[in-house]
């Protein structure tokens, strides 16, 4: 089994690259499971209404706490019970560093005892699509913006500059994508890097 992670701030085109992917793989016979993060489990849905709905006001921590509980269901319930040739990952764990550890403030190395105790598999292959801030929510304009994305200019460039960090300190597994390609571009440059 092969897990591939898709990183990046809201509106890079992971949706987009993980579903050209996924068609890519089946057309090679591969066989493919695909899960959002949070969520792809029942319990791990409920989790993610409640984080993304912008009438609670959550703590960092409770947050952080959140995403793990919806993370730590997907990794038992899904992950590990799957046998698919490849898993492909609308974000994992590495969101937890971006967002709650450079975006919140909150300790990368609490963060990563959360990745430990709850047994994260390491993504053979992590692809960061990276874009400005603005950008990205330009491509948004027409979204309902959810609790995290209200998060502000700010608080999103701290988590951009997160992510190229953790890609830049994880250079084994991370490859980073200049998200103003064309879709057919950036592709095209993850399928270069795909084993099959």
């Amino acid at each position: 089994m092969n897990i591939i992670s898709f990183e990046g701030i809201e509106g890079v085109g992971k949706s987009t690259q993980i579903d050209l992917l996924k068609k890519f793989l089946e057309k090679n016979s591969k066989e493919v499971e695909i899960y959002r993060e949070p969520g792809s489990t029942l319990s791990g849905e409920k989790i993610r209404d409640i984080l993304l709905d912008d009438q609670y006001d959550l703590s960092s921590k409770t947050e952080l706490l959140l995403m793990f509980s919806a993370r730590s269901e997907l990794v038992n319930k899904k992950i590990n019970n799957s046998s698919a040739d490849y898993i492909l990952l609308d974000r994992f764990f590495d969101a937890s560093l971006a967002y709650q550890g450079y975006g919140r403030d909150l300790s990368l190395q609490f963060i990563k005892s959360l990745i430990d105790f709850i047994d994260c598999p390491i993504p053979d292959l992590s692809i960061l699509i990276d874009i400005s801030v603005e950008e990205g929510f330009a491509r948004k304009i027409n979204d309902k913006i959810d609790r995290i994305e209200s998060s502000g200019n700010v608080f999103f460039n701290k988590v951009r500059d997160g992510y190229l960090e953790i890609a830049k300190n994880n250079e084994d597994r991370f490859i980073i994508i200049d998200g103003s390609n064309t879709i057919e571009e950036i592709h095209n440059d993850i399928i270069q890097n795909i084993n099959l």
